[in-house]
Order: C-alpha cells, then structure tokens, then sequence
C-alpha cells in the first residue's frame, strides 16, 4: 500500500509541478500571481479532449493542448497584462481572477456544464509489480512530466533564452541595457509556461478520466500555495513542492487516513513550511537558479 501510494503521489506530483513552474515563471519575471493560468490549464483540457475524439491520436492531443495554452497564454500577456503592467499589481490580480472567472464560464456555455469523458478506447492496460498496480494512464503522465521538466531544465538552464530569462526576471531595465528585448522574452515565457498548463490540463483530464469547465477551480489555488512554499518565483523550488504536496496527499489519505479534505493539505504544509522558513524552500535551489 505505501510504495503504490508513492507512485500515486508522485504521478499527481508531476502534473502539479507542470502548472505550478509555469506559475512560478511568470510571477518571477512579472511579479504577477497569474490566477488565470488555471483557465489556461481548463482551454487545453478541452482542446486535448476533442482532438482525441476527432483523430484518435493522443500525440494529436498533445500538440493541440500545448498549442492552445500557448496562444491563450499569449493573448493574456499581450492584451491583459502588459497594459497594466506599471500599475499596482493588486489591479493585475484583480484583472487575472476576472479572467480566470470568465475563461471557466465560456467554457461551461460552449461545451456545457457536464462532466465530459474521453473514449473508452484511452489508457486501457495495466502492469503489475508485485502487489504495485501501474495502470497505462500512470505511466503515460509520469513520462509527459518528466519529458516536460526536463525540457524546462533544458531550456532555462542551457540555453541563451533561459540566461536571458534570469536577467529579465532580476531586472528588466538592466537587462534591456544588455540589448535583451525584455518583450520578447516575456511572450516566449508566458507561451511556455502557458503550454505546459494545457498539456497539464489533458493529463489530467486523461488521468482522471473526466474534463469540465470548472476542473480549474482547484489548481487556481492550490499551484499559489506550491509556490508561496516553493519560494515565490523560483522555479526548481515549485518543481520539489509539487513532488512534496503530492506525496503529502496521498500518504495522508491513502495511508495514514487524515480525516482532513485532501485539497486542504496543500495550505497546511504551506503554514508549517512557513513557520520555519518563511522564504520557502528556494534557498535549496540556488545553484539552479529561477
């Protein structure tokens, strides 16, 4: 019961950490808590969900989730944010709950409020490790997420866009000093991390075998507690808080049975972690960087 419950935890871990670290990217170059990024994560659930009904390819699914997160994430940075971004970021928070509101409406009046599922011809297998049940869907989210961590590993560690993603997100006029085009690296961030929201969106829709217009209301809140705990805007210590929440609540559900509501974990661990290091766990990750 407990090593299944760890693959569980670290299944659901990998998922929160794809939404969680493009939260974290975009509050750390910004300075914005981008509530509507769940939106973003509810457009690529349904984008995933009727690609797969009309070609039958999850790869398909894939590239639709990714795609549409990226665009959404675009016109949010471009038409939202950046007009308000020399004012207070109260109003940007105000603008980004609004937006999130309204995302998760539209997507209840085009596609209806019911529960819509995936057909039944999706993740069907199971595998067997002794008394560790693995089923195929588990596998195909593990591997999505570390395939996606790693690329962002790749990107903002080895790259000249990730070099320029940390000057941008110290300082912005300094690094435009650097002849950076502060700009354009901030769209091609909110497009990334945007993806990766869709593509968390269809895993989870897969995963869970259920996507709805509100399916966003949980992860609008619990990825802000990931990445207070986290240290706010660093992405590495998203990435090791959403691993940390995830075991968190299947071990004290699963295994320990806390008669707690397991969405309200996340903000316990968020308080106790605060009590004792009120800069959250990013002091771990500094040789990484944000």
């Amino acid at each position: 019961m407990l090593i299944q419950q760890i693959v569980n935890g670290l299944t659901i871990g990998g998922v929160y950490a794809l939404i969680a670290m493009g939260l974290a990217m975009v509050y750390g170059i910004l300075r914005i808590i981008h509530v509507a990024h769940a939106g973003v994560y509810v457009v690529g659930a349904y984008a995933g969900l009727y690609t797969y009904i009309l070609t039958h390819s999850f790869i398909l699914s894939i590239v639709s989730s990714m795609a549409a997160g990226a665009i959404i994430g675009i016109l949010i940075q471009k038409y939202v944010y950046f007009p308000l971004i020399k004012h207070s970021p109260i109003i940007s928070l105000i603008a980004s709950i609004g937006l999130f509101i309204s995302i998760e409406e539209s997507m209840r009046l085009i596609f209806g409020p019911y529960i819509k599922s995936f057909p039944k011809d999706l993740f069907k297998g199971e595998y067997h490790l002794g008394s560790v049940v693995i089923g195929q869907s588990q596998l195909v989210v593990v591997f999505l997420s570390v395939a996606a961590i790693a690329l962002i590993w790749y990107v903002t560690q080895k790259t000249r866009f990730g070099l320029a993603l940390k000057a941008v997100s110290q300082d912005i006029d300094t690094a435009e000093t650097l002849s950076i085009d502060s700009k354009k690296i901030i769209s091609i961030a909110f497009a990334f991390g945007s993806a990766l929201a869709g593509l968390a969106g269809l895993l989870v829709g897969a995963y869970f075998n259920s996507v709805f217009s509100s399916m966003g209301d949980v992860p609008a809140y619990k990825a802000l507690a990931i990445i207070v705990v986290g240290g706010m805007g660093n992405i590495w210590g998203a990435f090791a808080a959403s691993l940390a929440v995830g075991l968190i609540e299947t071990l004290s559900i699963g295994v320990l049975n806390v008669p707690l509501p397991r969405n309200s974990l996340a903000f316990i661990f968020m308080i106790i972690v605060l009590l004792f290091k009120p800069e959250g766990i990013a002091g771990l990750f500094k040789g990484l960087g944000k």
